[in-house]
């Protein structure tokens, strides 16, 4: 009784800052403990200063919602929304932004017809995203790309989805959905002449979404670039030039928050392992250089093959680490560390098949950082 007459009557600077460090799983119950607890932690102000304290975490979804704490090498599991239910192995991208996942799934009955919706797994809200009723099949498509965003010089929780759909004529359709009113718009004479790379469950498909826009590696005749869209100005850019990609699986990732990273690895040969990492993302001019690398006869190749789901990676800069969490059949998923020393750490976390088959494997992982972001 002592410990729940005691916290409130805390300064509200210093339960502030308890409750920053506190956990975003654990700030779901502790909002219901009094009024003032439960406004602070709906605060705007607070929600986003907590994400930004957050440590990374690994998501995997299977038979079950999978959040794995890199720290405690702890894993949490909540189920799975019903609207994912049906089409689990028909999964084809998440894209992560401020605790939200942008999940895009075929349908069961036909991959050539996909599913959008906006899902936080903490708080399990899950809102299907419904096309534009004036587009021709009235449905997404295999060849649409998705990301999400926001206008940073706008209060933030404005979040945007980009739709964009490249044909090889250089002809597309752009459009963006805004979240807050629920509609789409499209964007006038938008062109887009590049190759997303778009193998199913592509490690470069899904873009990964930095400080409000989003990120691509895509081909562009028989150039590489790096593919961005400001979700301020609302357009695309080039940002960087790769003049080749030697290894057969790309990793692109956020670094430290305002940067990106690349990770590269051979399929067939998992030796050696390359990071490359880019110049802050908000000077303009960007240029990636090579972080460090690995060559070492234990390392492991981390998509053992081009049809199994990509694992869930970060870069740890402090120690020029990286951790991952990939899946091996008959072994678990294996959530290990990775240095110029090779490799350390190993340990075996469970994994869920159904009937003993590796339908498993279809599942990737991606990287997320819980929070108590409402869905728009």
């Amino acid at each position: 009784m002592a410990y729940s007459s005691t916290i409130p009557t805390l300064p509200l600077d210093l339960l502030e800052e308890i409750l920053y460090r506190t956990p975003a799983e654990s700030l779901v119950r502790a909002k219901w403990t009094c009024k003032e607890w439960n406004g602070l932690i709906n605060k705007k102000r607070f929600i986003y200063e907590h994400l930004r304290r957050s440590p990374e975490r690994f998501l995997r979804v299977d038979q079950t919602v999978q959040v794995l704490d890199l720290v405690n090498r702890t894993r949490s599991d909540s189920p799975i929304p019903d609207e994912l239910q049906p089409s689990l192995s028909n999964i084809i991208a998440m894209v992560h932004c401020d605790g939200l996942m942008l999940c895009i799934w075929s349908d069961k009955e036909c991959y050539m017809f996909h599913n959008l919706a906006l899902w936080n797994p903490l708080t399990r809200h899950f809102n299907v995203v419904e096309p534009r009723l004036s587009r021709e099949s009235q449905r997404f498509l295999i060849n649409d790309h998705f990301g999400i965003g926001y206008d940073v010089n706008k209060p933030r929780g404005d979040y945007k989805i980009l739709m964009f759909s490249a044909s090889h004529y250089g002809q597309a359709v752009v459009e963006i959905y805004e979240c807050m009113s629920k509609s789409w718009r499209t964007l006038d004479d938008s062109k887009v002449n590049w190759e997303v790379y778009t193998s199913r469950q592509s490690a470069s498909r899904n873009g990964v979404s930095v400080m409000g826009n989003m990120y691509w590696l895509v081909k562009k005749k028989t150039r590489n670039y790096i593919l961005c869209f400001d979700f301020s100005v609302e357009t695309f850019k080039e940002i960087c030039f790769f003049r080749d990609l030697p290894y057969d699986n790309n990793y692109l990732g956020c670094f430290e928050g305002d940067k990106l990273s690349l990770l590269q690895q051979n399929e067939d040969q998992p030796s050696p392992i390359e990071v490359w990492v880019s110049s802050k993302l908000a000077d303009g001019n960007v240029s990636f250089t090579r972080y460090f690398s690995v060559a070492s006869p234990d390392l492991p190749a981390l998509r053992f093959f081009t049809y199994w789901g990509y694992p869930a990676h970060c870069i740890i800069a402090k120690h020029k680490r990286i951790v991952t969490w990939y899946d091996r059949v008959s072994v678990g998923l294996i959530l290990c560390e990775i240095d110029e020393g090779g490799v350390s750490n190993q340990f075996v976390t469970p994994q869920h098949y159904w009937d003993d088959c590796v339908i498993g494997t279809f599942f990737c992982g991606y990287v997320y950082k819980p929070s108590l972001v409402p869905l728009p």
